[in-house]
Formats: structure tokens, sequence, C-alpha cells
């Protein structure tokens, strides 16, 4: 069906009117004149082009080209022509929509559906995007008539550039010709007239005749229609158009007789179907001044409606109409309808007791005879999603389908071999082995943004930092693992020092530099643990080569079976009591080891051990295979190896270690907000401005901590001392990690001390030797100072108390790869200034209590 716009411009080419002009009808409900200043430009010249140098472009389509001189003068002559007036139809979505009609509330409370009329949209959009159109021709048929305007040019023996417009008496008047009449000449004859009127005085001349601005037509819009009343529409209007300019007929009004009347006679009757349906304006006839457009009555109508593209209500031109000649209307029934069940709601108040009844046919050639009438609800049901012949396989496999069922299916048939269970995501995950992955601009400009704004941490962020591979040293934050703590030998420590020196020494117009640095550095230590975990994971998901199910309906009580069956022994050694016989409609699916657990002894395990061990890498477990035999088989420690900061992490405890780390934030807000409420109300003056100081070193605490990411590390509670053989026999787990670091030569002291840094480690040397080389800061807070061993351990102050209170953790010898973390003061008042300030708080109230008792005293005296 052609687009609504593209009819409107095709229906309606309503060139400006010459007579008529300012009119304002009902019809048009107050609209504006159309047209831009440039469209308005091209009307004053009659609806022509014009060049620069006279040239113009007439209705007709021809170019004519003035060149002469003389011309200006004969322009400048022309008589001053007024534009007419032609009445547009407004925007109808402006309208309120108009009330619904009897049937549509009827057929609505039937189907729950609100149904159009079919066609209204189209009259809607219609006349919306109604436009008229300058500078098109006119056709050879057009009569011309009083109004509209000629534009002559000869040239000759006679010079003439003039244009007249036909006045009521049907005639111009040329100058040096005379006055004849033009009216009721056709178009396409109008050239051949005037030549002969001038060739009467004339010889040895050409002559160009064109039509200029055309006049308007004046037609009466009545009956039931969208919007009735006058109308002033373009001379070449048609019925049809003004049946678009109306808006169509209304709910109640018939799209299957609309009636053109012209003197008191009937002229014209079309049918809007035949043209929405087929395109047919063979009945469509042009407007003349003071026509009448009627429009009748809606005739009956019937709603279609489910399985269809356009359902509507559809006016029948007779009392009844097969269900072919509706559906035709509606673009014929889709493919997606049942032939098999059709249903029809009819009336029939002739029957006895209810008048509504429910009719079912099929959609045969009977069936499209099948006569409808008015008020009939026509229900086209949808074809069952039913597979009549189709077998389904999902799970992993590698192409899950519907695989169409032959008599004597069975198992090995649908899955001839082991291809066919090779999922695609082994491949996918295969090829993403080569492919070059760049690296986050984002997030590594985001780590620079906090290492260069990041200020002084307190010990519970060392701590944190500590357990996720990350440390600052010398005020500046440099990303670290675990490595470059206890798994790393003494010579990359000493290059990372090396970087971080010449980060401090870096100025702010060098950030280039430090960026590339720190993506170096981010790529170094990032490689030992997600190369590793990469690693650790296979490409393929194992198969459950032992459960494999078919579902299948049982047709007799509706109940779905679930027939397990052995997938290895019926698809790799052709076993005939696993390989079933399938059924049309059966599911057969397809486990991964993922999805249906399967013993230890057949899962394929696959964990990590890197460093100081005779054979690195990626080992598959064997069942029930332990820490100790797994290095081992491994090769061994080296002489290098240092046990005891053995590193043994788990994925499952990293997702443990989160949740805990989430819980503890959460409580720490809690205990903050209380905090903070408990001393807004207990301090005032100097103390509210200590209590703002510990509330914002306690959100800074927060913050870091909600940055922190765990790495699931197991502590194994070794001895400096420990060898492979005193390792714990901890059962291993798949995606387990091991690393076996070189013993380094360093211990780390970090926190609320003057020189972040590493030191040498010395045999004996204790927690406050290294505490006093470090030296204290002023904000530092022993009491909480805590040592995390080698090991994963960790050793706090309040388990080191003396028999006095003293804190005995500074006598507490080190081992290489310790690091001392002394954290921050969270509350910076002074055991001395809380004591000035209680003892300021009581002697007021004891003032006051003594001014109180003397002021009763005085009382009672007097």
């Amino acid at each position: 069906m052609i687009q609504a716009g593209v009819l409107a411009a095709f229906l309606m080419p309503l060139p400006i009117a010459a007579q008529a002009a300012g009119e304002t009808t009902s019809g048009g409900f107050g609209a504006p004149g159309y047209g831009t200043d440039t469209q308005q430009q091209q009307r004053s010249t009659g609806g022509n082009s014009r060049s620069d140098n006279g040239s113009t472009m007439g209705r007709d389509g021809i170019l004519t080209l003035r060149n002469d001189p003389a011309s200006a003068g004969a322009n400048a002559a022309q008589q001053p022509q007024s534009r007419s007036g032609v009445t547009t139809p407004g925007r109808r979505s402006d309208l309120p929509p108009p009330r619904p009609s009897e049937f549509q509330k009827f057929v609505e409370a039937a189907t729950g559906r609100q149904l159009q009329n079919f066609g209204a949209r189209f009259f809607n959009d219609a006349a919306d995007s109604f436009s008229p159109i300058d500078n098109v021709p006119v056709s050879a048929d057009y009569t011309v008539g009083p109004g509209d305007q000629l534009l002559i040019r000869a040239w000759g023996s006679i010079d003439v550039d003039y244009r007249a417009t036909v006045d009521r008496a049907g005639q111009i008047s040329l100058p040096k010709v005379g006055t004849f009449t033009v009216a009721g000449t056709r178009a396409s004859n109008l050239e051949s007239h005037l030549r002969a009127q001038i060739g009467r005085l004339f010889t040895n001349f050409n002559l160009n005749v064109t039509l200029g601005q055309l006049r308007g037509v004046k037609v009466f819009v009545v009956g039931p229609a969208r919007v009735p009343g006058v109308y002033t529409l373009a001379s070449q209007s048609s019925l049809l158009s003004a049946v678009v300019a109306a808006g169509g007929p209304s709910p109640n009004g018939s799209m299957r007789k609309v009636a053109l009347r012209r003197d008191g006679k009937t002229v014209a009757e079309i049918d809007i179907y035949d043209f929405l349906v087929q395109g047919d304006k063979s009945k469509d006839v042009q407007l003349t001044a003071g026509d009448v457009v009627v429009f009748q009555p809606a005739g009956p109508r019937v709603a279609v409606t489910g399985a269809i593209d356009s359902p509507a209500i559809y006016e029948l031109r007779s009392p009844q109409e097969p269900v072919a000649d509706v559906l035709r209307y509606a673009g014929d029934s889709p493919v997606l309808v049942n032939p098999n069940r059709v249903q029809v709601e009819r009336i029939d108040p002739s029957r006895p007791g209810a008048a509504r009844f429910v009719e079912q046919f099929k959609l045969d050639p009977d069936g499209l005879k099948k006569p409808l009438q008015d008020g009939d609800v026509l229900t086209l049901l949808a074809i069952s999603p039913e597979f009549a012949n189709a077998v389904t396989l999902k799970g992993s496999v590698a192409q899950p389908l519907r695989y169409a069922h032959r008599p004597g299916m069975r198992i090995r048939d649908l899955i001839p071999d082991r291809d066919a269970l090779i999922s695609p995501d082994f491949y996918r995950r295969k090829n993403l082995l080569v492919q070059v992955m760049e690296d986050d601009r984002e997030e590594r400009m985001a780590r620079q943004l906090r290492r260069t704004t990041a200020t002084a941490t307190d010990g519970t962020d060392t701590a944190d930092s500590r357990r996720t591979g990350t440390t600052r040293t010398g005020g500046t934050s440099s990303r670290r693992t675990s490595d470059a703590i206890g798994d790393r030998d003494l010579e990359r420590q000493r290059a990372r020092e090396r970087d971080e020196e010449r980060e401090r020494s870096t100025t702010s117009n060098d950030r280039d530099d430090d960026l590339a640095a720190d993506r170096e550095r981010d790529d170094r230590n990032r490689s030992s643990v997600s190369t590793r975990q990469r690693a650790a994971a296979p490409l393929f998901d194992e198969l459950n080569w032992d459960y494999a199910v078919i579902e299948r309906l049982n047709r007799t009580d509706l109940t779905t079976q679930v027939i397990p069956f052995n997938l290895g022994k019926a698809v790799l050694q052709g076993d005939d009591a696993n390989n079933l016989e399938l059924l049309a409609g059966d599911v057969v699916t397809v486990f991964s080891q993922k999805d249906v657990r399967v013993p230890v002894s057949r899962q394929t395990r696959m964990v990590s051990v890197l460093g100081e061990v005779g054979a690195p890498g990626t080992y598959q477990l064997l069942p029930g295979e332990t820490l100790p035999q797994l290095i081992a088989r491994a090769g061994g420690l080296t002489p290098q190896a240092y046990v005891y900061g053995l590193e043994f992490s788990r994925e499952e405890t990293r997702q443990r270690q989160r949740e805990n780390l989430t819980a503890a934030i959460v409580r720490l807000e809690a205990l903050s907000s209380v905090q903070a409420a408990r001393d807004a109300a207990n301090r005032t003056g100097e103390g509210a401005a200590v209590q703002a100081l510990s509330t914002a070193a306690t959100q800074a605490q927060i913050g870091r901590l909600s940055r922190m990411e765990p790495n699931g590390r197991i502590a194994l509670e070794l001895q400096p001392a420990s060898s492979l053989g005193d390792l714990p026999d901890v059962p291993l787990e798949h995606q387990d990690q091991i690393i076996v670091p070189t013993k380094p030569a360093f211990v780390t002291v970090a926190g609320a001390v003057v020189n972040n840094n590493a030191f040498l480690w010395k045999p004996g040397k204790t927690v406050g030797d290294y505490i006093n080389s470090a030296g204290l800061d002023d904000a530092a807070e022993e009491s909480n100072m805590f040592v995390l061993r080698a090991d994963g351990t960790v050793m706090h102050a309040n388990d080191s108390r003396g028999f006095f209170g003293g804190n005995n953790l500074k006598s507490a010898a080190l081992s290489p790869g310790d690091a001392v973390v002394v954290p921050n003061k969270l509350d910076y008042e002074t055991w001395g200034r809380a004591l000035v300030r209680n003892l300021k708080d009581w002697s007021q109230i004891f003032s006051q209590f003594g001014l109180g008792a003397a002021a009763i005293i005085t009382l009672r005296n007097n």
C-alpha cells in the first residue's frame, strides 16, 4: 500500500488559486496559510521559477529564455497580482481523538482490544502531511476558468511578455491584440487558441503560453466526516482530495459510499476501499466550485482480529461478503494462521435465548466462501508452535538445534561422533590465546591519578595493601604484588626500588614517562597472576560422560519422563543398551562437569606450581593429591627455595575473603556513625575540631578498604626453618596456586614511620630494632602495631602484652620477608588534653553546684 504522505502529495497537487483570496472555512478550523517565504516569492511569479536573466520555467515544464533587454520593461509593466488563499486542513493529531463508535465498544468488550476502522490511520497521516505543492504541471485536460493566470510570451513581429488573469466573464485582455474568451479551453489547446487570436493581426511570430497561479474552488463537505465544513481547494483537486482534506469519514461514517453532488445531481460515487486496497482512482473526478461531498453513514461492519498483521473493523459493501473478500482487505491470511480452526462470533436476534453464538470452520476453499454479516467478529488463531518431527539436542554440544526425526532414530544417529560434542566456546577460547588485547587506558589513567594524589597511609591501609600485593614506599604509591615481598629475589626487588626512586624524581612535565614506567611495572607484576590463572583453566569444558538424559512427554497422561543414559558408552563404545531409540518431540540434554558435579577422580583439575621448584608449570591433579606430593612430583624444591614464605592461594578462599571484607566495611561504617554521634554530643569547641579530624581519618580508612582486592592466600603457619617435610598435607583443589619464593634479604617497615622502606635482614634483630631504624611518626599508635609474617600469619601487639601491660612485640625476632606495620592514630587527642578537658568540665559542674547551694542558703536566711 502506498505511504500516506506520498498519496497526499499525489492526490492534492494544490497550487495557488487566483481568486477567493483570504477565505476562511469551518472545514479548515482556522488553519493558517501555507508556504515559506521562498514559496511566497515563487507564487508571486505565478508559480514559475524565474532566474536572474529573466528565464522562467512554466507549469508545462518548458524553460523560456529571455535575453531581450526589452523584457525588463515589459515585466515592470505587468499587472500586480495578489496570491489567492487555499484552505489547508491543519494537523489532525492536534485534534482530540474521535469518540469510538458503538460497534468499536462492542468489539473491545468481546476481544479486549479497541480496533480502529480500516483506513482511519491513512487519513490521519495524510491530513497531517497535507502540503500544497507549487510548480506541478497541470493535466492536459485541465479546463481554464475565471481566476486562472496565464503567462503569455511572444517574439518576432510582436513582442509580448504579459501576465493575464481570466476575469469573471472568462476573458483576458492582451495589449495590441484585444480582448477574447479563454474560459472553457483545455490546457492542451490553450496555446493554439491564443495563436489563432493573435494571428488575426500579426504574422511571423513565436508564441509560448503557460499557466501561472490557478484558481481556487470552494466545496462543501457534509455528512459523518471527521471534520465537515467548507473548504477552498485548488482547481486541480479531485473528490479524493476533498475526502483527505476533511480527514476521511468519522468512526460512524462510510468508506464504501462517498458521493459528489453537483447542481443537485450525483455526478460521482467512489469506494475508498478500492483506492486503499488497489490504488484505483478511475472513479475520481475533478472538483468545481460549489460541489458538495456527501459522506454516508457506515454500512454493515465486521471485526477481524487474532493472528493477522492488520486487525481492524472492516465495512462490507453489501449485507454479506465472503471471508476471502474481507481477508483481501486485510492483506490476505498470513501463513501463521491456523487453517484448521477459525472462529466467528455472530449475532442472530432470531435465535431463542442468547442472541450471540460462536461458529468454527476451516480456512479451506469452502471456509473462504463462508459469508460474513453485520456484527461478526472473525478471530484467526495462530498455528501451534509444536514441531511434528523434531528431536532437540541441547547442552554442551557443537550445534544445539532441532533435528529431523525419522523412524528408528537413535542416540548415535543424533550424536554420530566426538566432534558433535565440542562446543564452539572451546574454539573461541582457543582463538583468544593469540589475540593481542590493548591495556585499558582509562584504568591506567585512574591508577596514575590515585598514585599522584595519595596521602600518607595509616597502618590498616598498609596491612591490606600487603594482603593484596600493594605497598607504599617513601610516601609514593607503587604497585607491588606479594611476589615483590616474599616471592621475588633480591635483584628484582632492587630493580623495583630503583624504579620507585625514578618515580619520586619525576616532575609534572614528565607524566607520560611516569605512565610508561607504571604500565611496565603493572605488566610485570600482573603477569605472574593473570597468566597463571589462564593457564590453570582448561579450554574445554569437560563432558559428563556418565550421565545424559532424554526428556519425553507421555501423550497418555501428559507427564514428563526423564530417561538417563551413559553418554560415553553410547557414543564412544557403541553400547546398544545406551543407544536408546528416540521419538518425535524428544529433548536430549548433554551435561558438562560444571552442570552436574562428578566424582573427584573423574574431574580434570589444574593447579599452578611456580617459583623455586624443579619443574614449574601447570599440573593436572591426581585424586587425593596433597601439597607436598604435588611439589615432589614437580621436581621438589631448589636450594634457593624459601618454604617459610610459600604462598598457597585458593579461589574459594578469595571469594570468602571478599565477603568478609565487605562485611567488615559495613560494620566499620556503622561504628563510625555511632562514634561520630557520641562525640558530637559530648564534645564542644576544640574537642569538636579533634573529632572532625578523627572522623575524616576513619572515612579515609573505609575508602581504602573498599578498594582492597583479596588474593585468597591461606596461611600455612610454618616455622622459619621449615622444609618440604614440614608442609601440611592439604588436599589440593582446582585452580589452586602455589608459589615458592626465594629467600629474601630484607624486612619491610611501613605505616606511621618516618622512613617507609625495606631494611636488610640480620639475624637476631627484633621488631624494636627495625622500628628504631625507620623512626616513629608523631601519629604512630604503637599499641596497635603488628607484624605480617612471611608465611601469612599476623603477630599483634595485643598478643604480646607483658605482665604490667608492656609491649613485648618489640622484642620479637623477625625472619626474612616479614613486614612491620605501625598504624596511624584514629583519635588524635592525647591523654593530657583529655585530662584537661575533663577537669575543666568537672570544674564547671562544681562551680555551678556551689553557686546554686549559696543561692539556696541566701534565700533561706532571708
